[in-house]
């Protein structure tokens, strides 16, 4: 509540400097007009219906915006976190996210498009932020105009495309700290005036890790990319326009270990570990902000390739027809990945992932008098072929293997009802306690499993003995199980593969009628034909030399029988959504709507599961109604522009993620939320222009059914718990400020700060525990840590930029994150593991820009 007061007085002050400046100007300069397409036709942002930001490209180098996340301060209710790298943003609107999904074949449900074309292959989503002419970012969903997988919004990139009106170019070269080198520029050349030309841009980085690991004793979450875009335009008269683009990019840096603390006393995981101790390799010193002590980690690889025609023909004056066709090919490997964040083998994958992309929109727009319509067909289909390798519990593979344990020998606790051949006696006969006779006396209920489930019960026994000051309770099932014949637990190796399919196609058509000269009515509608194809799909699982495949579990096979088919499922969802919408201009400068409208996110397979095919099931579509109104205003001449918009979502299916064991399972959960907006810029005088965003958000889960017996329901019950990555407040703001004019140019400053409110990583909120950090109440147990189960805390983020610009060269001073601060940004509950699985946001960064135009 202190954060919204805050912000509010701040919008507040805002308009009151506004108009003092606005009273006092002479020959006032007034705010710039910024044209979009976010209705698929060109429009003044201010003459846009609907929740819409943009951010235009003097804007994106003024404020330094150079990565996804950067966009954050920009706009309201954007978050954007990251389960592995900057390349793999993952967006939020108004609460609307992927939550804690982390894998790759996953669609965001806030749909990312460059040069209108779709990016489904979210590994690449943050490998275009160069040589762009603008950013818009629509609130809400967007089924009409842009489709399936747009339940929260859309975010489009638009790239600087040939001007046909001569030559220009710019080259900007920078250094930071962490010896971090990048040069970003743009040639274009005008082959045929008003006819040809051409346009290639590029951009490189280099530089040092921000994290150190003193068991591998090298930097980590370093900066490794290289991108480049040829553009070719032709327009051979006034009513072709044909655009040819071609691009490749590749990220390759180290991997920012997480920073992982365990749900144990004193912050120790389920192998003791606790990076809070005195760390022997370091003499006993304690692990400083910007050391992670990992014994794997490897490179976060992902690329994209591909090619997009854009072509523009004016059948008259009033008809055009417009060609979107988008190819593109991208790869994703990140191995090994610790996700542990300890000295210990405990916890490691490998991901390999590759997609194929192509999308295909016409459509034909007509422009008259009074009435808009534009009517198209799309088809688009993407194929993500994953193969991941487990490896969990490795840290136990020496021991056994020391202890005279052949390679062949395999016992992993793939704890499935194929999988489970002998449980202990008390699993059929709850009366028994430890200590009785035959406590733990083997059970066989599956003569064809390969897990005898005593083996894991003993070393999980062994572990709570040994992180118990209690003690006695888990040194007694220990002693009862391997009394009883417990063979060893060896570790978990495994070798998944599986491929998601989603071809699509739909036919949409959107009118906007003006019924009166200030009052105008927009419908459209949409009809989509979605299919999901799990395809391809086996696991096996290795011996503990990791040289044999001893049993598969999907499909399943003890011993193993390479000879059976791999699982392929198919589904289909056919889905209408659309929109109405009713606005009214009340005067030239001040317009008002009410909006309704209907998205939806494609279905998909839980692909992650590894364990057994029950595992492997469809996840419905999510479905989003939402009620909207809002307000677009200029006033005191234009030198301020002040939209507000208040929204009401009823939200079916959510799709998140929970950790269970070691798999991850989608689920899908019902809820709503509400919220509100307000986006302020004022030119407070000719040469001072403020801005300030102010997002404010309500979600909540209900009208959930819970049913642990089903796997595609929640098994913890979430009904009254918030959305993940959904702050209750978010705020930004910032200043430009013309300073001085001297020489041949000016020098000028950029300052900002952005407030992000507490939030959640995961949908389960505090796991019932109370106080969060703490036991639920009849258990010794943590369900998740801390720093899950209390919340990610609120915090403050503040940046500058400080510019001497000329028309032919600039050079800049610029720091991000001034102040330092420590946060997180994403998080996972790996319980098996004992450990909350943490991503921490950049330390503070600064560094020297200098650019020469031509």
């Amino acid at each position: 509540m202190k954060a919204c007061l805050r912000s509010a007085s701040t919008l507040a002050l805002l308009l009151g400097l506004a108009a003092t400046g606005s009273a006092a100007a002479q020959e006032a300069v007034t705010l710039e007009e910024i044209v979009v397409t976010a209705q698929k036709r060109a429009q003044n942002l201010q003459e846009v219906p609907v929740a819409v930001s943009a951010v235009s490209a003097d804007t994106l180098q003024s404020r330094g915006i150079t990565e996804t996340s950067d966009l954050m301060g920009a706009m309201p209710s954007l978050q954007v976190t990251t389960p592995y790298g900057r390349t793999q943003p993952n967006f939020s609107l108004r609460g609307i996210s992927v939550a804690n999904e982390f894998s790759a074949s996953t669609a965001s449900p806030v749909g990312v498009y460059v040069d209108e074309v779709y990016q489904s292959f979210r590994a690449s989503h943050g490998q275009q932020l160069y040589d762009l002419d603008r950013v818009e970012v629509l609130r809400g969903p967007q089924g009409t105009l842009y489709g399936r997988n747009t339940t929260g919004g859309a975010v489009s990139f638009f790239t600087k495309r040939p001007s046909l009106q001569g030559d220009e170019g710019h080259l900007t070269l920078g250094y930071g700290n962490y010896d971090t080198k990048t040069a970003e520029g743009a040639v274009e050349a005008t082959l045929a005036p008003d006819k040809l030309g051409i346009r290639l841009a590029g951009t490189i980085a280099k530089g040092d890790g921000w994290l150190y690991n003193p068991v591998q004793k090298r930097d980590i979450g370093t900066t490794n990319s290289a991108a480049g875009r040829a553009t070719l335009r032709w327009q051979p008269s006034d009513a072709l326009d044909v655009t040819v683009k071609l691009f490749a990019a590749r990220d390759n840096p180290v991997a920012a270990t997480p920073y992982a603390q365990g749900q144990l006393g004193g912050g120790k995981d389920a192998l003791g570990y606790s990076r809070f101790d005195p760390q022997p390799l370091l003499g006993g010193r304690k692990l400083g902000e910007n050391e992670v002590a990992a014994d794997q980690g490897g490179n976060y690889f992902s690329s994209s390739r591909g090619g997009s025609l854009t072509v523009n023909y004016d059948i008259s004056d009033a008809l055009s027809l417009t060609s979107i066709t988008g190819y593109d090919t991208g790869k994703y490997r990140n191995a090994p990945f610790d996700c542990d964040g300890s000295p210990n083998d405990l916890c490691s994958i490998r991901y390999y992932s590759s997609s194929k992309n192509f999308n295909q929109d016409m459509r034909l727009t007509y422009e008259g008098d009074r009435l808009h319509v534009i009517g198209g067909a799309y088809y688009g289909q993407d194929q993500v072929y994953t193969h991941n390798q487990p490896d969990f519990f490795g840290v136990l593979r020496p021991l056994l293997l020391g202890a005279g344990l052949p390679g062949s020998y395999g016992n992993p606790a793939v704890a499935t009802p194929d999988s489970i051949g002998i449980v202990p006696a008390f699993a059929v006969n709850p009366s028994l306690k430890p200590g009785d006779a035959g406590f733990c006396a083997p059970v066989t209920i599956n003569p064809k499993g390969f897990l005898d489930a005593r083996s894991l019960l003993a070393l999980l026994a062994d572990i709570a003995a040994n992180n118990d000051s209690g003690g006695g309770f888990g040194g007694a099932i220990s002693a009862a199980c391997r009394t009883a014949g417990a063979p060893p637990f060896a570790p978990i190796l495994g070798d998944q593969y599986f491929t998601v399919k989603r071809p699509s196609k739909a036919i949409y058509g959107d009118v906007s009628i003006d019924l009166t000269d200030d009052l105008k009515l927009a419908v459209g509608l949409r009809y989509t034909w979605d299919k999901v194809k799990y395809l391809n799909g086996h696991t096996a699982l290795l011996d503990l030399a990791g040289k044999n495949i001893i049993a598969s579990t999907i499909p399943y096979s003890y011993p193993y029988n390479g000879s059976l088919p791999a699982v392929n499922q198919t589904e289909g969802a056919n889905r209408l959504t659309g929109r109405a919408n009713l606005s009214y201009d009340f005067t030239d400068e001040v317009m008002g709507y009410v909006n309704y409208s209907r998205g939806y996110r494609s279905g998909s397979f839980n692909g992650l599961a590894y364990q057994g095919l029950n595992q492997v099931y469809y996840i419905h579509p999510e479905k989003v109604d939402a009620y909207e109104t809002g307000l677009k205003t200029r006033l005191f001449d234009r030198r301020v522009q002040l939209n507000l918009s208040g929204f009401y979502y009823d939200y079916a299916n959510h799709q998140v993620t929970q950790i269970i064991g070691a798999t991850a399972f989608t689920r899908s959960a019902n809820g709503r939320l509400y919220g509100g907006e307000a986006e302020l810029t004022v030119q407070a005088a000719d040469d001072l222009r403020l801005d300030a965003t102010l997002g404010l958000l309500n979600t909540k889960y209900k009208g959930n059914r819970i049913d642990p017996t089903n796997p595609a329901s929640p098994t913890i019950n979430v009904n009254g718990n918030p959305f993940p990555n959904a702050p209750k407040t978010t705020f930004s703001g910032g200043f430009d400020w013309d300073v001085a004019s001297f020489g041949p140019g000016d020098l000028k400053l950029r300052g900002d700060t952005s407030y992000m409110g507490k939030y959640y990583f995961d949908p389960f909120k505090d796991y019932g525990q109370s106080p969060c950090d703490k036991p639920a109440p009849g258990s010794n147990v943590l369900q998740a840590g801390p720093a899950i189960a209390c919340g990610n805390p609120s915090y403050w983020l503040f940046n500058a930029r400080l510019t001497y610009d000329t028309p032919d060269w600039s050079v800049a001073l610029w720091g991000k994150n001034l102040t330092n601060k420590y946060y997180y940004n994403y998080g996972l509950n790996i319980s098996i593991f004992g450990l909350d699985y943490l991503n921490r946001g950049m330390p503070r960064t600064y560094g020297v820009e200098f650019t020469a135009r031509f």
